[in-house]
């Protein structure tokens, strides 16, 4: 008797223990996964800008990217070329594998007198968001040599939200072709800001537009700091440009499915996504068709990285809906984009039914234009001599980037864009 006593409590401590241990789990399991501990979280944004779940954090590479920039009247001359070159930064970075969880920032300066000294685009990982804000500015201001570089560079690396986590590649490029003004005494010298961003481990590359010898030392300096990059760049900069005989029809697809974008949910999520829309027109008024192919190429690339994501609700009918975030006889009728409000519930579907059909014939076609327009780009660059494409901008500048981010941990694969 006393051996069957002692052997149900020893089951009884075991059945206890394996109790504890269950509530443990999912108690861990509940804190860590958003499916069990949150309902969807709803974003008012495109798939332009689509947040990033927990999950994927720990899958994909996390990178953040200032660009400061000279706005002053001496880059008349130089700044649509600077502006390219942020572009097809921005385009490869982008475009690596996987889908990296990239945000940019824009920093513009000027000088003291200027109708502003500095003009800051916060950190986004909307990329149509910076390129609607690089295609408005213009250079203007400066007068004497000098600009306030410190100034800039200084508020590049102390007023953007950088992460804190070490396995984040974060990078400020200084984009100019005059040197900082070192006699203002109330001004952080570069020195400082190159101690403060190494301590924040930010890389800082420099690109000197033009040849001015004083910017070319100081340039140097500041790319030696925390292991940057320098590279000396002129209006010839732009040495490799490709157009392929795809990039017409895919500006017209990516168009297409612009116009099939209907934004649902509360007023702020409407304006927001009518917002969206207008970035998307002036980018379409500003840039160039093969500019506008590679945007196509990103968006499609991020949308892949998200298909199978039902955590997040983007406020894109036709995209949640295909998606099965949402259903749409559950959205209320003040929710409805304005085109479906006024309609039946019979005609409402059968109108939504046939927006995503053609959406999805649209981007199956998209899809197979921007393989091709990737594989002539590709065979366009082997005509080129290697030794040219291998010292190109772009090539340079990506591979230095995948050396820095191997820094922190970063595995980017891929190749520079053209």
């Amino acid at each position: 008797m006393y051996g069957i006593k002692k052997l149900n409590n020893l089951f009884n401590s075991i059945k206890t223990l394996i109790m504890q241990l269950t509530i443990f789990l999912v108690t861990v399991l509940c804190f860590f996964s958003p499916s069990l501990s949150q309902a969807p979280k709803n974003n008012h944004s495109s798939l332009r800008n689509i947040p990033i779940s927990p999950s994927a954090k720990k899958e994909r590479s996390h990178m953040q990217v200032v660009f400061a920039l000279d706005a002053t009247g001496s880059m008349t001359g130089l700044i649509g070329a600077a502006k390219d070159k942020i572009w097809s930064i921005a385009s490869s970075l982008s475009q690596t594998e996987p889908a990296p969880i990239l945000e940019l920032g824009l920093i513009f300066y000027r000088d003291r007198g200027d109708d502003f000294i500095t003009h800051i685009v916060p950190l986004t990982d909307s990329i149509d968001i910076v390129y609607t804000e690089l295609m408005k500015i213009t250079a203007d201001g400066g007068g004497d040599g000098p600009e306030s570089v410190n100034q800039g560079l200084y508020e590049a690396v102390t007023k953007f939200n950088w992460s804190p986590q070490q396995k984040v590649y974060k990078t400020i490029f200084l984009i100019g072709d005059y040197p900082p003004h070192m006699d203002y005494t109330d001004d952080v010298k570069y020195p400082e800001s190159c101690i403060l961003a190494k301590s924040k481990g930010i890389v800082l590359n420099t690109i000197l537009m033009g040849n001015n010898k004083e910017t070319e030392k100081v340039w140097n300096d500041i790319s030696r700091c925390n292991q940057g990059v320098f590279v000396k760049a002129n209006m010839n900069m732009n040495d490799i440009a490709i157009s392929t005989p795809y990039d017409v029809e895919i500006a017209n697809l990516s168009d297409s499915l612009e116009s099939l974008i209907y934004y649902y949910g509360n007023a702020t999520a409407k304006a927001m996504g009518e917002k969206m829309k207008g970035d998307y027109s002036s980018i379409r008024g500003s840039a160039s068709v093969n500019v506008v192919a590679q945007r196509a190429e990103f968006i499609q690339n991020k949308k892949a990285s998200y298909e199978a994501d039902k955590t997040y609700i983007t406020n894109d009918l036709l995209t949640d809906i295909m998606a099965n975030r949402i259903k749409l006889d559950t959205i209320k009728i003040a929710a409805l984009p304005n085109e479906l409000k006024n309609l039946s519930p019979e005609e409402r579907k059968t109108q939504v039914e046939s927006k995503i059909n053609l959406k999805k014939s649209l981007t199956k076609k998209l899809m197979e234009k921007t393989k091709l327009r990737s594989s002539y780009i590709d065979n366009e660059l082997k005509k080129h001599n290697e030794s040219m494409v291998e010292s190109s901008f772009n090539n340079v500048i990506f591979k230095n980037i995948k050396q820095q981010a191997k820094r922190s941990g970063i595995e980017l694969i891929g190749v520079a864009k053209y």
